[in-house]
């Protein structure tokens, strides 16, 4: 049997992100992190493959837990498609994440994927968005509401048996008739019960919680607001230790000053920083048919056809990847770039309970690593082990 593949990554910067560690090295044997820390405290094995990355830094892979599609391909198209759009992540820095869906039919195609491998981003599981939603209520978006159901028990356990214990995440609106019920039986299953696409109260809220809510999906959108006297659901997403939250830092679904308003309150321990990519992320501006529709994507945003402002247009999910959100937090918000990171890689690790795998740079670890520039472009990904993007480097 051949010996495990050894690699040393050596870099100006190390972020763990439980440590900023400068002139650093990263040692990796197979699948596998043995040693980080400073270059002058750590002997590269004889016979590793030395990369040297210069003045660029070294990050953990990150971690999407909300990503519906890219480059064209929906998550619920197949296993395909899955190792399509798994390709695409990692030159975005994704290293590991969960395909988002709505239907029980899209679930196959994930589980084999996960099975066979992608060849690149980790399948970590399934985050079903819904379909036990209250409806949007807004124009064209008849594709979505058609899936729609009522809270069921009897229904949540064909998704478990069709996700063949892979299920990991999944939104509920928690102002529908059975959505309590439902919530525990999810604790009790192992799944992570997410308040999602919600016209509840604050109360509705935080009777969800009691009964096991733990996440919030996209914050900010698709909920109850905050008012002085109705603190809706964004009010107890502000307030309630008890939840993680997501946060599409894309610049556009959410405004930089309700960015820092979430991190002020929550910190970054509690908040997975996500894209909620649709299949048109990657692919260049134009007119799309998608969603049963026509979308129109200019300037890096997809809306509805015939709402195409910033004022009256709906957007349809968005398109940046993983690294422009990091890179966004820094620079709209002024969030130190160990934080960003954080938001990224060990929060939605901890979310879903693989941090004794994923999330961050430690011996044990799987070798997700990231190496990226100062503006955050990304220069090298490896997956467990294995260089799968290389870039300027």
């Amino acid at each position: 049997m051949a010996e495990p593949r050894l690699w040393a990554l050596k870099a100006r910067r190390l972020i763990t992100p439980l440590q900023d560690i400068r002139a650093a090295v990263v040692v990796v044997r197979g699948q596998k992190i043995v040693a980080a820390g400073r270059q002058d405290s750590i002997a590269i094995p004889e016979g590793a493959e030395v990369i040297d990355a210069g003045q660029k830094t070294i990050v953990p892979g990150f971690v999407d837990l909300h990503h519906h599609g890219a480059v064209g391909a929906g998550a619920d198209e197949g296993t395909a498609a899955v190792k399509k759009i798994a390709q695409y992540l990692v030159g975005t820095g994704t290293t590991s994440w969960l395909p988002t869906v709505w239907t029980l039919e899209s679930l196959p195609g994930i589980v084999q994927a996960k099975k066979e491998g992608t060849g690149g981003a980790d399948v970590l599981g399934i985050h079903m968005e819904g379909p036990f939603l209250t409806p949007k209520g807004i124009a064209a978006t008849d594709a979505f509401e058609e899936h729609l159901e009522k809270p069921s028990l009897r229904r949540f356990q064909q998704f478990m048996e069709a996700s063949d214990g892979t299920l990991r995440l999944m939104g509920v609106s928690p102002e529908l008739d059975g959505a309590l019920e439902l919530i525990g039986e999810m604790r009790r299953s192992g799944v992570v019960p997410a308040v999602a696409h919600t016209k509840g109260t604050y109360e509705q809220f935080m009777r969800a919680v009691e009964a096991g809510a733990r996440h919030v999906t996209h914050t900010y959108n698709v909920m109850t607001g905050l008012h002085h006297r109705r603190p809706g659901v964004v009010g107890g997403v502000l307030t309630c230790d008890q939840v993680t939250a997501e946060l599409i830092a894309d610049g556009h679904h959410v405004s930089p000053a309700a960015m820092d308003i979430l991190i002020r309150c929550k910190g970054p321990d509690r908040i997975a920083v996500i894209t909620d990519n649709v299949p048109l992320a990657g692919l260049p501006d134009g007119t799309y048919s998608m969603f049963g529709g026509t979308v129109v994507k200019k300037d890096g945003i997809s809306r509805l056809e015939g709402s195409t402002s910033a004022t009256d247009g709906t957007m349809a999910g968005s398109e940046w990847p993983l690294n422009h959100n990091i890179r966004n937090l820094i620079d709209l918000v002024g969030v130190t770039l160990l934080d960003a990171i954080r938001m990224a890689t060990l929060t939605p690790a901890t979310v879903i309970g693989l941090t004794a795998l994923k999330g961050s740079i430690e011996p044990g670890k799987d070798a997700d690593l990231v190496v990226i520039d100062e503006t955050i472009q990304v220069c090298l990904t490896m997956v467990r082990g294995q260089v799968v993007f290389r870039a300027g480097l």
